[in-house]
């Protein structure tokens, strides 16, 4: 079985200290970091306090005391400015180590793949395991059956040889038809994590107070928000410049946000759309396509 995988360096990877550093993150982010073990990796959002997403970051607990927070595409000093944004006593400290680290997702042609034979054994669910003084964990951000590693730079990671490499269109191919949307490119500081179904890896419900825990509340409890993310395919070699406004009987139903080149002459790109304009771009000719097994809106 072939072993793809996509390296790139990530926006951001801060190494979190000290003896106030699980209360403090507690009450900033969006996930129950108290019930984060050690050895344990989640996904989490900082919200501002209307409930809009302003960072993500994966979570993975080294020590009592000791975090490394991990975003692919959140600049790092946007998040340590956030994460500086509230401390008063607390004894807690922030590492930037962005340049020491690669970020590399693997995966196979199945959603259940087995790494055995570039001696990886796959974690359990929300469990990192460490791999040449790094981290190997299950990426729920990412298409189906992608796991992912966070590895010192240089030297590569010999098993590597063994894999096939691919581009970041063909990376971010798979995790659009996923309808996995990026922070902070397709859901951002305008959006709610329930627009881009954020909330379902990133917002714990049953924890304490946080920033925006009221407003993720009040949407829990009524069950529903006005707009969607949705995987769109683009049949066209010219590309509008993003993010580009939807429209629906002359009225603007959303916009979309990201497209990635999959052929010389179409895309495949996330848009986020009003319900109502779902509905109305149906009947002026938007439809669902299979695409590769996804049912992905053709606009």
């Amino acid at each position: 079985m072939t072993t793809f995988y996509y390296k790139f360096s990530p926006k951001g990877v801060i190494r979190v200290v000290g003896e106030d550093a699980e209360d403090y993150l507690q009450s900033q982010w969006s996930i129950n970091i108290k019930k984060l073990p050690i050895g344990g990796v989640r996904y989490g959002l900082r919200l501002s306090t209307k409930g809009k997403v302003l960072a993500d970051s994966y979570f993975l607990r080294l020590e009592e005391e000791e975090f490394i927070l991990v975003s692919k595409e959140c600049e790092v000093q946007h998040i340590i400015n956030l994460l500086n944004e509230n401390i008063v006593a607390d004894e807690v400290e922030f590492l930037n180590e962005t340049l020491n680290w690669d970020f590399i997702g693997l995966w196979q042609n199945n959603k259940n793949p087995n790494f055995q034979a570039i001696q990886l054994k796959n974690p359990g669910v929300n469990q990192f395991s460490r791999i040449e003084n790094g981290f190997f964990f299950e990426d729920f951000r990412a298409a189906p059956g992608t796991f992912s590693m966070l590895l010192p730079k240089q030297p590569q990671w010999e098993e590597l040889n063994k894999c096939t490499v691919v581009t970041s269109s063909e990376y971010e191919r798979l995790r659009i038809e996923a309808d996995k949307a990026s922070i902070p490119f397709e859901i951002g500081p305008q959006d709610l994590p329930q627009e881009g179904n954020l909330e379902k890896e990133g917002v714990d419900f049953d924890k304490g107070c946080y920033l925006g825990q009221e407003v993720m509340a009040r949407i829990h409890a009524m069950g529903r928000v006005r707009r969607q993310t949705c995987s769109v395919f683009w049949p066209s070699h010219q590309l509008p410049r993003l993010p580009c406004p939807v429209f629906a009987s002359n009225k603007k139903v959303g916009e979309l946000k990201s497209l990635v080149k999959i052929k010389s002459d179409k895309a495949i790109g996330i848009a986020l759309i009003h319900e109502q304009g779902i509905k109305t771009l149906q009947e002026d000719g938007l439809s669902l396509e299979e695409f590769n097994d996804h049912k992905i809106f053709k606009l």
